[in-house]
Formats: C-alpha cells, sequence, structure tokens
C-alpha cells in the first residue's frame, strides 16, 4: 500500500470512528413501520382489523430477535396515525410519518386515501403497500411510486369479478349497480361495464351515492321499479350495513340476488341476520378454510387463524389480512435485499416470489400482485346455521390469475 492510500485509509477510519452516525446510517437499529389507517369515520372498525393484522406480523418477527439483515438482527417499531378518512388530514400524517424517520409505510382503508400517500412517496421514496384496494390509477404506467406495490389489487378487478360471479355462477343477467361516490365506485363500475360486455349481462340501472349515506331509500324505491337479477352494491363498512339493511326492509331481498361486492367479517357481523342470510359477497380472505380444496391453502389458513387467535382472541378478518400479508411480503422484501433502501426493496419486489397465507404469489410490471386466490366468493349464513358470532360466511368460490387483472396494454404498458 503506497504511503498517501494509507493516510486516506486512516482518515477514512479516523472519520467513521468519530462520526458513528454514519455507520449508524447504514446499518439502522430498528425498523420504523409507519401505519395509518382510517380509525375514525364509517372504516373505523375495519381499521381495528387492519392494526391487529400489522400487530401480529411484527410480534412474530420480533420474537424472533427481529429482521435478519446483513448487521444483525433488527426489531421493529410501529408508528401509528388516524388518517380519518380525510385527504387533508391523511396527507399531513404521512408527512409526519416521514419526519419521523420511517423505513415504509403501509395502510389506509380508504381508497383515494391510498392514491394520495402513492403520490407523496414519490416525493419521499418510502416503501408503501396499502392495506386496502387502491385506486387503478396509481397504477397506470408512470404512476406508481418506485415502492408502491399493492396485494389487493384495484377496484376494477372487484366490478369484473362481480360481474363474472353474478352473470355466470348465480345466472343473473340484468344487473342494478349502486356505485360509491369516489374511486372506488366509479373504478368497480368500470369493471362490471367489461364483465357484463364479456359475459352476456346488461347493466340496467347505476345510482351513484357518498360515502356517509344514511338513506337509502330512493335507491332502493328504483332498483324495484327495475327488477334486476342481481342488486349489486359497493358500499363498505358501516355504509354497506346501512344499505343492505334497508334492503331487506323495503322488500328487494324477495325480488332480487343481493351483492356486496367486497366485505369484511366485521361488516357481515353488523348486517341482520336475515338480511345477511344468501347475501353473496366478494372478500380478500376467509379465515375458515376447513374443507377447502387445496390443502396447503387450508393449512396456511389454519396457522394464521390459530396465531391470531392466540394474540387477539378472534379469527383474521379480511383487512386483517391484507395488513398481515402487507407487513408479511414487505419484510420479506427487506431481509432478501439486505438493506433499507426503496430502490433495493422494490427490486426485490418486482423480481421475486413470496410465500404467504395465499400461498405463492409475485408482482406484475404495473406493481400490482398476482395470485390463484386473490379473493374469494363467500354466501352469507342463516342465523340458524351459524356456529358463533364469526361464523358468517361459506367460501363458495374463488378467484385468481393474471386475467383477474385489467390488462397491462390497458394500464399503457
Amino acid at each position: 500500500m503506497s504511503k498517501k492510500i494509507y493516510t486516506y485509509a486512516i482518515v477514512f477510519a479516523l472519520v467513521i470512528a468519530l462520526c458513528p452516525s454514519v455507520s449508524q446510517a447504514a446499518e439502522p437499529k430498528e425498523f420504523k413501520l409507519g401505519f395509518m389507517t382510517s380509525f375514525s369515520g364509517v372504516f373505523a372498525a375495519v381499521a381495528e382489523t387492519q392494526k391487529k393484522g400489522v400487530l401480529l406480523k411484527v410480534d412474530q418477527i420480533n420474537r424472533k430477535g427481529g429482521l435478519n439483515m446483513p448487521w444483525g438482527k433488527v426489531k421493529i417499531e410501529v408508528l401509528i396515525k388516524d388518517d380519518e378518512a380525510k385527504l387533508d388530514v391523511g396527507v399531513r400524517r404521512f408527512r409526519e410519518l416521514s419526519g419521523a424517520g420511517i423505513h415504509a409505510i403501509i395502510g389506509t382503508t380508504y381508497n383515494p386515501m391510498a392514491a394520495a400517500i402513492n403520490e407523496e412517496c414519490k416525493l419521499n421514496n418510502i416503501p408503501f403497500l396499502p392495506s386496502c384496494v387502491p385506486a387503478l390509477d396509481s397504477f397506470r404506467k408512470g404512476n406508481p411510486a418506485e415502492g408502491t406495490f399493492s396485494v389487493a389489487f384495484t377496484p376494477w378487478s372487484i366490478g369484473y369479478l362481480v360481474g363474472g360471479s353474478v352473470i355466470k355462477s348465480l345466472n343473473k343477467n340484468t344487473l342494478f349497480f349502486v356505485p360509491r361516490a369516489d374511486s372506488w365506485g366509479s373504478v368497480q363500475l368500470e369493471g362490471l361495464k367489461v364483465a357484463a360486455e364479456d359475459f352476456g349481462g346488461k347493466i340496467v340501472g347505476v345510482e351513484s351515492t357518498p360515502k356517509g349515506t344514511v338513506d337509502y331509500t330512493p335507491i332502493i324505491n328504483k332498483a324495484l321499479a327495475a327488477k334486476p337479477g342481481a342488486f349489486i352494491t359497493s358500499m363498505f363498512g358501516s355504509d354497506a350495513i346501512g344499505n343492505l339493511k334497508q334492503a331487506y326492509e323495503l322488500g328487494l331481498y324477495k325480488q332480487s340476488k343481493m351483492f356486496n361486492t367486497w366485505t369484511t367479517n366485521v361488516v357481515a357481523t353488523g348486517i341482520p341476520g336475515e338480511a345477511l342470510d344468501g347475501l353473496y359477497a366478494l372478500m380478500y380472505y376467509y379465515y375458515n378454510m376447513e374443507g377447502f380444496e387445496d390443502p396447503d391453502l387450508a393449512q396456511r389458513a389454519k396457522v394464521f387463524t390459530d396465531d391470531h387467535m392466540k394474540m387477539w382472541n378472534e379469527p383474521p378478518d379480511a383487512y386483517g389480512a391484507i395488513a398481515y400479508m402487507a407487513s408479511d411480503i414487505l419484510f420479506q422484501a427487506v431481509e432478501k435485499a439486505g438493506s433499507f433502501e426503496t430502490g433495493k426493496i422494490s427490486e426485490i419486489l418486482s423480481s421475486s416470489k413470496f410465500q404467504t397465507i395465499k400461498g405463492e404469489v409475485y408482482f406484475r410490471e404495473d406493481h400490482q400482485m398476482v395470485s390463484k386466490y386473490l379473493a374469494f366468493l363467500v354466501k352469507g349464513k342463516s342465523p340458524a346455521a351459524k356456529k358463533g358470532k364469526w361464523d358468517v360466511f361459506e367460501v363458495v368460490g374463488y378467484f385468481g390469475g393474471d386475467q383477474a387483472l385489467p390488462s397491462l396494454k390497458s394500464l399503457g404498458y
């Protein structure tokens, strides 16, 4: 070694010794995970299930000492915020988390909020795995932030799969649809229209209504007059409970098949038993897979459910499963990357396959997850058939694969 190079080496060693922050920046002692969701408002009950999913996954890793990183075990710390299902509040709370030094963020129940966080992540370059069904536009070519990846596809897929279920499985060709008056509902309508064209159905009524609607009587009366084969509502959380309860009371159940596009156990337990009986819906996940045709998936579900029961004394709900999946895949990617850097994590997410509670999954070029079991078709149980509070559905089908997603070409790829 020349004298000059030797001198540089000594100087560099002194810098590291005198400025430990240099090495600490490269080898963090903890992983700060931001978790933000709608603990206030119509999605509050669902938000609590998301938190349980995240905290369960974090606890599972921390009990083993933390993340396996090249410099040793790293514990995970969770920083939690309430976005109140209000875009201005959510953006402000995200910036608070960013200022606190989070390494990644998971969260929100509110579809438009996911789009707002994606835009913020373009500026802050933070990995973001939504714990909801995020906006379709976020995944058009050029729109997803480097580290934004969806484990729960987009509302387009929900609309498309619901249309296929109603027309093909339930043999109902005339559809009346209630889209929520935001991107959640409007993009579901886009998917539903494509399904109607593909499978030979007809949409005979569309009545949009905002989040927080209390009186659905005018909408239900229009559906009664239209006499559709199926009444499909996209309302979620307490909105869905109110919509379906009033539909039952006004007699719509006697005329049409009832379908809630996207639901959870928490929502189902709030629906009167008579209105839940025979209600069809799509779910991201259902905890009881006993007797399912794929024994490996059933066993994964049992392990997940048992762990959730031990920690929370209740089975995992669908949105808790989304949050758990997002956390699980994020942490697998961090360990595979051997780094907390967004670029390296994103590279792993883009190129790897992951073993999860839904089996093996991977992400397409547009950052949407591909899985054999993207969504499950469920049917509500009658009060007499239920064996307990959470025994609300039976799984009667599933959907998955790349065909359940909008084509990459349609998204500009």
